[in-house]
């Protein structure tokens, strides 16, 4: 194993790779990296005359979109089932956060600098954020409604699987009201998340007159 800097065009994106990441995600992770620089190198093995990407493909892609050309990467010598093994080692092993601990280290942080430039970095909301400040700080019952509205308002991470032609009508439909949809609703950043949401109430609200299209295939 060693650590070297290389070319980012020597570097390949896993296709096999299965950790996603939204564009809001996408977007904090840029973030990140343009504020602190990329603290953790991407773990590579060498993959023909370039390198593929075992644990870092989401940094990888965001490097590129910032206009990076080279990249500190750890190299280890491995097969095709221990690359598999060891990404989803490094995407699904971490620890858990101490609520009463991170409390009080975003206390800190929030003393120091502004709610803004924190959510623009970290996956919350402002009231999930302010949720998570409040523990610590008054008593058992608050602590307890405190939890329970960081509950309520932590954005949930929704996954579908779909066939390419499905996947072409949903990404046609949410483009074309992505325009018309402003981020914030309901204390959501996520545009994409809202336009989808969007459409289900719409779906909803006209359900009465809707006929799925199987029932609509029986009475012919």
């Amino acid at each position: 194993m060693q650590l070297v800097e290389l070319p980012l065009d020597q570097l390949a994106a896993a296709s096999w790779n299965a950790n996603e990441q939204d564009t809001a995600m996408r977007a904090r992770l840029r973030r990140s990296i343009e504020r602190f620089g990329l603290v953790v190198p991407l773990v590579v093995r060498r993959f023909g005359d370039s390198y593929e990407t075992i644990g870092g493909n989401q940094r990888l892609a965001a490097l590129g979109e910032l206009g990076f050309t080279t990249v500190p990467c750890v190299v280890v010598e491995v097969d095709d089932a221990q690359a598999r093994l060891l990404s989803q080692t490094l995407n699904h092993i971490a620890g858990r956060d101490n609520a009463g601990l991170r409390a009080e280290l975003l206390r800190e942080v929030l003393a120091a600098r502004p709610q803004e430039e924190v959510l623009a970095l970290l996956p919350e909301t402002a009231e999930s954020l302010t949720a998570i400040v409040s523990i610590g700080k008054e008593g058992i019952a608050d602590r307890l409604r405190a939890f329970e509205q960081l509950q309520a308002a932590r954005l949930r991470h929704f996954q579908v699987q779909l066939t390419p032609a499905q996947f072409e009508v949903v990404e046609e439909a949410l483009a074309r009201m992505l325009p018309d949809v402003e981020s914030g609703e309901g204390g959501n950043p996520n545009r994409r998340g809202l336009a989808l949401y969007q459409l289900c109430q719409a779906y909803l609200r006209g359900q009465k007159s809707y006929t799925p299209a199987y029932r609509r295939r029986r009475a012919s």
